[in-house]
């Protein structure tokens, strides 16, 4: 009875040429669509600052956690242990600072913790990727 209605109902829709049933042989390739980087990696990556041809550099780990709440203060105690700035608001699950020349986001998703650190020395990223881990 349903899908009669919504059959009925995308049919007389005038001029939802996505809302009509589509033919085999009307079918066209869809257009390649470009990939393009998220606001939120422009926004981590790009405040790294200038180094030439230098590719930055990413560490991710990923954790269990008891909350987000417990979370998101333990990644705030810890930037703050690191002395960072810049940092995210305290009631985001998404808790970013720069610490150095580097940027890190800890993502408090209910039960897990996503940790990225970004910068353009791998080592360093790697030590404060290790070192934002303890705090959880």
């Amino acid at each position: 009875m349903l899908n009669n209605i919504l059959l009925a109902a995308a049919v007389t829709i005038p001029g939802a040429p996505l809302c009509a049933p589509i033919l085999a042989e009307n079918i066209n390739p869809p257009r390649p669509i470009p990939v393009v980087a998220a606001p939120g990696v422009n926004a981590f990556v790009g405040g790294l600052g200038q180094t030439g041809s230098m590719p930055p550099t990413m560490a991710l780990y990923e954790k269990q956690v008891n909350n987000n709440i417990a979370c998101r203060n333990a990644a705030r105690s810890k930037y703050f242990e690191l002395g960072a700035k810049d940092l995210s608001q305290s009631d985001s699950n998404s808790q970013w600072a720069t610490v150095g020349n580097m940027k890190v986001v800890a993502w408090c998703r209910e039960n897990r913790v996503v940790i990225s650190v970004a910068g353009y020395n791998y080592d360093s990223v790697v030590e404060l990727r290790d070192e934002v881990i303890k705090a959880f």
